[in-house]
């Protein structure tokens, strides 16, 4: 696995990483997210510190991790509920013949 620099701006602070090559361009999107959730949070609260807008971030993203982990927990129980359903007609199907 090849490593790569790269550099990313949070706050308007410059920072760089080194991370796999294919991994880069995830994390050049993940730094972005971080920025928007961080800028969006500092604009909203001017007087926040650095350190709790860092925290609230964190703890946002966290969130959005979270439900997206049970809205899709949510679909794969769907799924997986449609594909027994039709393995069952299926298997009907192939017992009448």
């Amino acid at each position: 696995m090849s490593q790569t620099k790269i550099s990313v701006r949070i706050l308007n602070k410059e920072y760089q990483f080194a991370c796999d090559e294919e991994e880069r361009s995830s994390l050049l999107s993940a730094a972005d997210h971080l920025d928007k959730t961080m800028t969006e949070i500092k604009n909203n609260n001017g007087t926040m510190s650095s350190d709790k807008i860092t925290l609230m971030a964190a703890l946002n993203i966290s969130h959005e991790l979270i439900k997206s982990q049970s809205i899709n927990q949510h679909y794969d129980v769907e799924v997986l509920s449609t594909v027994k359903k039709l393995n069952d007609k299926l298997e009907q199907a192939m017992a009448k013949d």
